[in-house]
């Protein structure tokens, strides 16, 4: 899990070498929006294989996939093998994640679920934020082809621990799998992520094709949701939303992912842009909410039993609420210590939200829905994610355009070499015009966490054993 959570971000410093060595920079940004769709699309479908079929058999091809798209990608000859290949390792790594945190709801009790899921979280948002620094270094020292390779040996350990040591109950009923319902999502999904990558950069939003992606998208869900209410064994289904616990947890996840992507998207832009320095600098600014995160979610585990769901998740929201004001504050004397705090107590409020909110909808389940309520959980985070970071950087490039001018491209303010050949005052104009863009991004980021905050207060009261299925306490495989 961690490798497939590191492999998302860790590319991005690969790829300018990558790019030096193979061509095809006007294909970059499909490197990672090759990855972006199949590891997010996929994860539903994964999460009800997992149900059907068993979790053991499911990981396992989602492993395989992940390890035959590394090697390939670290093998590519040219720039559009390796955008295929990508998208072949995403395939895999939209089953790595939610089949992983499916298993540990099945291995571990109600007692100590909450405090396996909690290191298991912080393990996903620690990888996710290391990526950067961690592709510079092995570019650095080895090259851009071990990101891919160094996946190999420990996605095969996994595996053989896995066969050797997992024992899983077999499904008590025949598999039927809705492939309507996942062809539907799955054209719906991906049209949505081709509106939001293309449409807040190429294309732009008002181009024809990107309206048409969001109208293809639209008509997809709503076939999707048709389908839903007829199967007879549907995908994602839609009972699991009558449900107090997993409705407020499925938008709280929104929120957390949209955050988290939308902090490690603009955040360092600003640390870079505004207040000077190298990517290095701007990565360092991200350290503290892998410092944060998890010590909270740690801790938040411990507590469930104890103080429950609620508290916890109200206290999270308050406290990453808190921390999106001290960004949303960012000014004239702002300095890199300023952010860093933003970012640590973010990382806490987050951690404190994430771990109750899935521990609750694994315990709500029995354990022939916790593969799907598990997925959806990721799902949900992954797509406001997406959603966020194409708004809000629509947002910037508007604010951009309006107060910028025609002083000098955006990326210059990024680029310390390009900084050097501005003129002092192109240069103020061009930070100042970042700075002012980013602020208003930094406001709608408060807003979004204020959102999470009343999301928090609408979950159910109880204590986590109240809230449990009566079935979900114990699951159905052991080690």
């Amino acid at each position: 899990m961690f490798l497939a959570a590191l492999e998302a971000t860790a590319v991005g410093t690969a790829m300018p070498t990558a790019v030096g060595e193979l061509g095809g920079v006007a294909r970059y940004s499909w490197v990672f929006s090759a990855y972006l769709l199949t590891s997010t699309t996929t994860v539903p479908l994964y999460g009800k294989l997992a149900d059907l079929y068993g979790r053991r058999r499911i990981y396992i091809a989602a492993v395989a996939l992940f390890l035959i798209g590394s090697v390939l990608s670290g093998l590519s000859r040219t720039f559009n093998e390796l955008i295929v290949f990508r998208a072949i390792q995403g395939l895999g790594a939209g089953g790595v994640m939610p089949v992983a945190i499916t298993l540990i709801g099945d291995i571990f009790t109600l007692e100590e679920r909450g405090r396996m899921q909690g290191i298991f979280s912080s393990v996903w948002a620690i990888s996710s934020l290391l990526g950067p620094a961690a592709g510079g270094v092995v570019t650095e020292l080895l090259s851009w082809r071990w990101i891919f390779f160094l996946n190999i040996p420990f996605g095969v350990i996994s595996v053989i621990l896995l066969v050797v040591y997992l024992q899983e109950r077999p499904a008590d009923r025949t598999p039927r799998l809705d492939l309507p319902g996942t062809v539907a999502l799955t054209i719906a999904i991906t049209l949505l992520l081709i509106a939001l990558l293309e449409g807040s950069g190429a294309w732009g939003w008002s181009d024809p094709r990107t309206l048409v992606a969001l109208g293809g998208a639209g008509i997809g869900l709503i076939a999707f949701l048709w389908q839903e209410r007829r199967a007879p064994e549907p995908m994602l289904p839609l009972d699991l939303f009558r449900s107090p616990i997993i409705s407020v947890a499925s938008a709280g996840a929104v929120i957390i992912g949209a955050l988290l992507f939308v902090a490690s998207a603009y955040v360092p832009v600003y640390a870079q842009g505004v207040l000077g320095g190298t990517a290095v600098d701007a990565g360092l600014v991200l350290a503290p909410v892998s410092l944060g995160w998890p010590i909270a979610s740690t801790i938040a585990g411990r507590l469930l039993l104890g103080v429950g769901y609620r508290p916890l998740t109200i206290a999270g929201g308050g406290i990453a609420t808190v921390g999106a004001l001290l960004l949303a504050g960012v000014g004239e004397g702002t300095d890199r210590l300023d952010l860093m705090l933003a970012m640590l107590v973010l990382g806490l409020g987050l951690g404190a939200m994430a771990t109750p909110y899935l521990v609750a909808v694994q315990n709500a389940v029995p354990w022939h829905r916790r593969g799907v309520a598990t997925s959806s959980q990721q799902f949900f985070r992954m797509i406001g994610g997406a959603v966020a970071v194409a708004a809000l950087g629509a947002l910037l490039n508007e604010r951009l355009r309006s107060t910028a001018g025609a002083v000098a491209t955006p990326d210059a303010a990024l680029d310390p070499e390009l900084r050097a050949l501005l003129s002092p005052a192109a240069l103020e104009t061009l930070v100042n015009a970042l700075g002012s863009g980013l602020h208003a991004v930094f406001i709608a980021f408060a807003v979004l966490a204020g959102v999470g905050l009343a999301i928090a207060l609408l979950f159910p009261a109880g204590s986590a054993r109240e809230l449990a299925h009566p079935t979900g306490e114990s699951g159905s495989a052991a080690a």
